[in-house]
């Protein structure tokens, strides 16, 4: 899967650029952490709206990779994958978000699902893991 996999790539980005003192805040201010949001129902129309407004915003970077559209948004943490038809979860997104609280990175997961379920739920769990796999590599730091 190219999303997960590209995710961490993007994410270290990020968190170099947003989190720069993250390693040794983790140390003293708690654990970090990886977090699953809510997943919403979507549709066609609020899918595509969803994708023009996330991609209009400052700092927005678009890059297509294996049915899946992923935006970086560098200057709040956040990246969005929306899949591309074809993409058996299409309509769907993910976004994935590095948070800071009292100094302690966490990585927040929300979903938007309009297609397959089982599809969906295949993809979304993918990031969970990958999120969850990251957070455990910050506290070992």
């Amino acid at each position: 899967m190219a999303g997960p996999v590209k995710l961490a790539a993007t994410l270290a980005l990020i968190a170099v650029l947003v989190l720069p003192e993250a390693t040794g805040a983790a140390a003293t201010a708690g654990r970090p952490s990886a977090r699953t949001g809510e997943v919403t129902q979507i549709d066609a129309e609020s899918f595509q709206r969803m994708l023009e407004e996330v991609s209009a915003l400052e700092g927005a970077v678009a890059e297509e990779d294996g049915g899946i559209t992923r935006v970086a948004i560098a200057t709040d943490g956040k990246v969005w994958f929306f899949t591309q038809p074809g993409h058996a979860a299409h309509p769907a997104i993910v976004s994935v978000q590095i948070l800071r609280e009292e100094g302690v990175p966490h990585i927040q997961t929300d979903g938007w699902r309009g297609g397959s379920r089982m599809a969906f739920d295949e993809w979304f769990t993918a990031f969970v893991r990958r999120n969850a796999h990251l957070a455990r590599k910050w506290r070992e730091q």
